[in-house]
């Protein structure tokens, strides 16, 4: 992602692997038991039963002296034989496989504080210093049968934020479908149908490939992995064609990534880009409107086209090579301001005198009619290759992608389509041990960037000047401990871009000793220039406590 929202993405903490699709259930075994039947051996031929099936045996009679007379044995029948039927054997087979219901359910709370109040109350962009984060998820997995799985989860996610003085305060409520799909499991493929992620390359957190779904661009380094990928209606298949493990997925309804654009702290619109509001909401209603203040057109749904994705990895002994490609429209749209629109907000953001021949000539076209302003969403092609091994206790792995045209932002909010060059790699923790740390390296390159451009939170502001390649280099990692049978973890998550030298950092330590129940207590700083990677989101620094708890 680029613009001011790939930032924040970049700093979610590190490498959740995603969930596998889950395997079909074994089936049951059938075990005969025998029935006894009793019998008298008086007969020249004894028939046994034995499971069933049927079983001559030799009488064996002996011989007689010659010319002697042989004697007849009669043939014994039990009373009532004739009369009685044979007893059909009785036939032994598995019952019907039974459904399989899980119930799971989990809730969650953080309370934010402020540590520093860099804005005065008097300007446009002023920072929150309460933040209060809920969160609770209630779904069920349910196994039909060995070739059948349907799983169905409801999320929820609660907000309420406020400035100093608990002044505008206010809340949203936002329920979603969570992971919501079917499951199919045939001879050949398997097939998935719903809500759903879907994980393409080998790093869990950054793949450049991994782009299918929308993101989340609200949350923080604090924020537990799995919150920063939201699920889509999709249609996935795996299977293998011999050593080929290939996966296809498709996304008919296209799906936006979630981002503040001003209101919040990680918003994209932040007082060091010196942007003017072009209108003050009611906080009542502010977070309700800001999924489409950007945007003035989305892409057409199914039956038109959605986003693709194709995927093959070959297992070669200890190393699984793969590569895929990726078609598909970008989570955040490209927006376009009227130069005349951009120098008069340009102008009300520095709270200088307002051009007033300006202001009419913006006030006639927007009367007329004229579009001053547009938000569209921009496709992009994403060819990737993946690599991934274990190594003794540590797994690692290697993302390199190519994109033809990708969107970024100049410092004017103007957006810019480059190509790019991105490489992944990085190294985790893959034995249980009370240690746990993972290190992700992300370097990205940028090719024919103009003298007069410059690629806002990637370049520095000395970059301008002659034509280029911009460059960005960027550390993410995680080291964690666990202490007293694992109820007790200490763990630090960080991010550092050398350039610009900006970084964040979030210490954190969690008590798990209570029984369903976690608490912890954290922090989270932002640090570097105005327009580096990190210190553009400076005004989330905070000192944070949460609680999480299992409910089934």
């Amino acid at each position: 992602m680029s613009g001011a929202g790939a930032a924040l993405l970049l700093l979610v903490a590190s490498a959740a692997g995603a969930k596998d699709a889950g395997e079909p259930g074994a089936s049951e075994g059938e075990t005969p038991s025998d029935a006894g039947t009793g019998s008298r051996p008086a007969q020249v031929g004894i028939s046994s039963e034995v499971d069933g099936g049927l079983v001559e045996s030799d009488g064996g009679a002996g011989t007689s002296a010659p010319g002697a007379p042989v004697l007849a044995i009669e043939e014994f029948e039990p009373a009532g034989a004739a009369s009685t039927p044979p007893q059909a054997v009785e036939s032994f087979e598995a019952p019907p496989s039974q459904a399989r219901v899980q119930v799971f359910g989990s809730a969650r709370a953080q309370l934010g504080v402020d540590t520093r109040l860099e804005s005065a109350p008097t300007d446009e962009l002023r920072e929150n210093v309460f933040d209060l984060r809920g969160r609770a998820r209630l779904g069920a997995d349910v196994k039909l049968s060995s070739a059948l799985r349907l799983l169905l989860e409801g999320r929820a996610l609660w907000r309420g934020t406020a400035e100093r003085a608990l002044r505008r305060a206010k809340a949203s409520f936002e329920p979603t479908l969570g992971d919501a799909f079917v499951d199919i499991y045939a001879e050949k493929v398997d097939l998935r149908v719903g809500h759903q992620i879907v994980a393409f390359g080998a790093n869990a957190a950054f793949a450049p490939s991994d782009s299918l779904n929308p993101r989340d661009l609200r949350e923080g380094l604090l924020a537990e992995p799995e919150d920063g990928k939201l699920p889509a209606l999709a249609l996935r298949a795996l299977g293998e064609i011999g050593r080929v493990q290939w996966t296809a997925a498709y996304f008919p309804f296209f799906t936006p990534s979630r981002y503040s654009v001003f209101g919040q702290d990680e918003a994209m619109v932040q007082p060091s880009l010196g942007a003017a509001i072009p209108a003050r909401f009611h906080e009542s209603i502010e977070d309700g409107l800001q999924p489409h203040l950007l945007e003035t057109e989305r892409p057409k749904a199914f039956p038109y086209l959605g986003d693709l994705g194709l995927r093959a990895v070959v297992p070669t002994g200890k190393v699984k090579l793969g590569g895929s490609w990726v078609w598909m429209y970008e989570k955040v749209p490209q927006v376009r301001l009227d130069p005349e629109l951009s120098a008069l907000l340009s102008q009300q953001a520095k709270k200088g005198e307002v051009d007033s021949a300006l202001a009419l000539s913006v006030q006639n076209r927007l009367a007329a009619g004229e579009e001053l302003f547009t938000g569209i969403y921009a496709r992009q092609h994403i060819l990737s290759i993946e690599a991934s091994a274990l190594l003794g206790s540590a797994q690692l792995d290697l993302d390199l992608a190519y994109s033809p045209r990708q969107t970024f932002f100049d410092a004017s909010l103007e957006p810019l389509r480059k190509a790019s060059y991105t490489w992944v790699f990085g190294v985790s923790q893959a034995a249980d041990s009370p240690l746990i740390y993972s290190l992700t390296y992300l370097g990205l390159a940028v090719p024919d960037v103009g003298a007069r451009e410059l690629l806002i939170l990637l370049e520095p502001t000395t970059a301008e000047g002659a034509p280029r390649t911009a460059w960005l280099h960027l550390l993410v990692g995680e080291v964690g401990y666990r202490l007293f049978d694992d109820k007790l973890e200490l763990s630090l998550r960080g991010a550092f871009e050398p350039i610009q030298r900006s970084f964040a950092l979030a210490p954190r330590v969690s008590y798990k000793g209570l029984e369903r129940t976690a608490l912890w207590l954290g922090a989270e700083l932002y640090e570097g220039g105005a327009y580096s990677p990190m210190g553009y989101f400076d005004r989330n620094d905070q000192i944070a406590a949460g609680a999480a708890m299992e409910l089934w």
